[in-house]
């Protein structure tokens, strides 16, 4: 069986040809090569991706949505959509079909309000162990795209939002008791955020470790001496801490 890159450069799909994706996703991919997956792709009207999935995934289920039609029969487990990826209701239609995805790839507008909603959307109904893979991240820092070149922190870029997942993996160490990340679905279930050129794969997975330093966010108080007095102070720390980050919140929102 041809492995990832020889059926992109038979399809001439540009995950080969533009960028070096099939090579990151060998190495992702291939544990499902031959199981009953389910794939979901947005953005397939280039052509060409929709074919290598089937081909690489022979027991698998692919899906497609594209805001174009789409008029090429692939057969019967390729299953192809209209519509946008930004309107939840063409995202409902499909999920009726398949309920869950084993891996989801946004290759759709490539704007980065897209690619950030489409993954509040999408990212419930990943199944654990899967992947949610972001093309065309580079949009991120090209101003047409809603992206923003000058001013590398500014939230509305989609790469920010995904750089900031990788503090919800972490949020067991976070010393802040004020926060709450226990109910955040993110931390719940993000194990891993890999980065490549142009490219985000996001594993979902529970996130059960614990930490090895905090104790509910916070550092404890050891010894048994003043142990009221010192607790006391690490509050009213902890207090001026949040202050601060209170400002500092203040300021990025008022920055241009």
């Amino acid at each position: 069986m041809k492995n990832l890159k020889e059926l992109a450069q038979i399809y001439n799909t540009d995950k080969d040809t533009s960028h070096n994706y099939t090579k990151v996703y060998e190495n992702f991919f291939s544990v499902f090569k031959n199981k009953n997956i389910q794939l979901f792709e947005i953005g397939i009207s280039h052509g060409g991706s929709l074919e290598m999935w089937r081909d690489y995934f022979p027991n698998g289920i692919i899906y497609g949505l594209d805001i174009h039609p789409f008029n090429k029969d692939l057969g019967d487990r390729v299953k192809t959509f209209q519509g946008s990826q930004d309107n939840p209701k063409d995202l409902e239609k499909i999920l009726k079909t398949a309920k869950n995805f084993d891996i989801i790839i946004d290759d759709g507008s490539h704007l980065n309000k897209h690619q950030v909603r489409s993954f509040e959307l999408l990212f419930p109904h990943l199944n654990y162990g899967g992947y949610y893979i972001i093309e065309d991240i580079q949009t991120s820092y090209m101003l047409r795209f809603g992206g923003d070149g000058f001013y590398l922190d500014n939230k509305k870029n989609a790469i920010n939002f995904f750089k900031s997942l990788v503090d919800k993996i972490n949020f067991r160490e976070i010393e802040n008791p004020f926060a709450n990340f226990n109910n955040n679905i993110y931390a719940k279930n993000i194990t891993e955020i890999h980065f490549y050129h142009n490219l985000v794969i996001i594993k979902k997975e529970e996130n059960i470790e614990g930490s090895n330093l905090l104790k509910n966010f916070q550092s404890p108080v050891s010894g048994k001496t003043l142990v009221s007095v010192r607790k006391i102070i690490k509050f009213l720390k902890y207090s001026f801490y949040f202050i601060r980050s209170l400002f500092y919140k203040f300021l990025d929102f008022i920055k241009f």
